[in-house]
Order: structure tokens, then C-alpha cells, then sequence
């Protein structure tokens, strides 16, 4: 079995969330302001919260923006041992609702895989806060 790599898929699903957001508007400021609010409600209110945070923008761009970000986000925590064998990991279809109940239960629930969690999607979001970042020096 190959070991993990944490760091190489955050890095990877940074590059992800930063070209799918790209797609829908050409504006790697906006996209880098979105995903340092992200991270900011990440460190300070924790998973949840920053899931709630995505669903909460109402302007159509950051709407359009989280519409892309928030799959990468279920796609890196599929990654981990504790739900990458779920049926019932979110995927890009789905509601809120249904998502943000499948956080309250299961990502909440024990309180290691939290933590690893919130510590991938941490890294992930600092690492695509500088991509957008680069993009908008390549401009």
C-alpha cells in the first residue's frame, strides 16, 4: 500500500481549485480575496463553518467560484482514510442541505479526523491562495 501523501494533494487540489475558478471568470484577484475570506472562517470557526461560509456568498461571481472550489474540497476529504470509503461523501450535485448534514455528522464526529480535516483543507487553501496569487502576477 503506497503511503499517503497529504502535502502533494493539497498542492494538487490547489491548482484544481484555482483553474476550475478560473473558468468562470478571468479574475484571480476576486479568486484569491474568495479564498483568503475561506481560509480565515477555516482557522477561525473551523470545517464547518468554512462549508457554510462557501454556501453563504450571494454575489454570482463568488457564487460561481464556490460552485467549483467546494467539489475540490469533498474530493480532498475522500482522500482521507475516514471517508474516502463512504457512499455518502458529497459530491458537486449536491444541495446544501445535504452536504452541510453530512459535515455536522460525520467530518464532525471524531474529533482526529476533524482535525485532519481542517489541517488538509488548510493547506490546501494557503496553497491556492498563492497560485491565484501567481496568476495574477502572470496577467
Amino acid at each position: 500500500m503506497t503511503p499517503l501523501n497529504l502535502d502533494q494533494e493539497a498542492a494538487l487540489s490547489a491548482q484544481q481549485m484555482v483553474a476550475a475558478a478560473l473558468t468562470v471568470k478571468k479574475d484571480a484577484k476576486a479568486i484569491e480575496n474568495l479564498i483568503t475570506k475561506t481560509l480565515g472562517v477555516l482557522q477561525e470557526q473551523g470545517v464547518y463553518a468554512c462549508m457554510l461560509f462557501l454556501f453563504s456568498r450571494t454575489s454570482s461571481d463568488e457564487r460561481g467560484f464556490t460552485g467549483k472550489i467546494r467539489p475540490v474540497l469533498y474530493d480532498l476529504l475522500g482522500k482521507l482514510p475516514a471517508f474516502g470509503q463512504r457512499a455518502d461523501l458529497p459530491t458537486w450535485q449536491d444541495e446544501s442541505k445535504k452536504v452541510l448534514e453530512f459535515y455536522a455528522r460525520h467530518v464532525c464526529q471524531e474529533l482526529d479526523s476533524l482535525l485532519l480535516a481542517r489541517d488538509l483543507y488548510e493547506q490546501a487553501l494557503i496553497y491556492a491562495r498563492f497560485t491565484a496569487k501567481a496568476e495574477r502576477k502572470g496577467d
